[in-house]
């Protein structure tokens, strides 16, 4: 067979976007705000930059931006032995997580390796959820379970988080939730609501600034959450 040299690279935009794409509540509401692009995370379209790469680094740095991480998929575990189960999934000693609390933790292997880095937050004595990287941890979890002869439920909630980061990001969650909010600690999270919308708000982020969780607990709001976001944000774009 012959091969032609000299060919133009693939065009990705060819590539079709199926059902087997999930989007996020979020997506109809960034469309008109013109994403330049996405990627693939967790089975779902992941917005990868809406302005100048250079641009939105400085933008962080000095202001305020807002990402979409709905693909932080949740991992929700609930039972009697929900501690215990969450305990077995990672090396992190959870007893010194109050309720209320997150922690950066890592899911093990039995060899060991690392299946993911999640954000753990616990929301009740053995009610916890794990905002994921990259893999397929419920699967995973489900796996576990299966072995572990617990007594626990292990499922996706609807859950899909945003992210307000940036030297800013305090004047838009203050604005949103009143000046209260701002005594969260670093990696601790608050159960509330936005004008009726509900959500949880946690003092995390993936940037070295300051910023904030907003995790949406209704997939129907998304729109609504990401405009009332925007609103508040505008005062503090410059």
């Amino acid at each position: 067979m012959n091969h032609t040299t000299g060919t133009e690279p693939f065009d990705m935009s060819l590539v079709q976007c199926g059902a087997r794409l999930r989007r996020s509540p979020f997506y109809e509401a960034e469309q008109h705000y013109g994403p330049k692009g996405y990627t693939v995370y967790n089975h779902m379209l992941f917005p990868i930059r809406y302005d100048d790469l250079e641009a939105e680094y400085w933008h962080l740095l000095n202001h305020v931006t807002l990402w979409d991480v709905s693909v932080e998929r949740q991992v929700e575990i609930t039972g009697p032995d929900g501690f215990r189960f969450t305990q077995l999934l990672t090396c992190r000693d959870l007893s010194r997580c109050a309720v209320g609390q997150g922690k950066y933790v890592l899911v093990t292997a039995p060899d060991g390796g690392i299946v993911n880095d999640p954000v753990l937050l616990r929301l009740g004595e053995n009610h916890f959820w794990l905002a994921l990287a990259d893999s397929d941890v419920l699967l995973y979890a489900t796996g576990l379970a299966a072995q572990a002869g617990m007594d626990v439920t292990i499922r996706e909630p609807d859950v899909s988080p945003v992210q307000i980061q940036g030297p800013k990001s305090k004047d838009v969650v203050s604005s949103l939730f009143g000046p209260e909010i701002l005594e969260l600690r670093y990696y601790w999270f608050r159960e509330t609501d936005l004008d009726g919308i509900p959500v949880v708000v946690t003092r995390t982020g993936w940037t070295s600034e300051v910023g904030y969780e907003i995790y949406l607990r209704d997939g129907s709001r998304g729109t609504e959450l990401w405009e009332r976001i925007m609103e508040a944000g505008r005062p503090h774009s410059t």
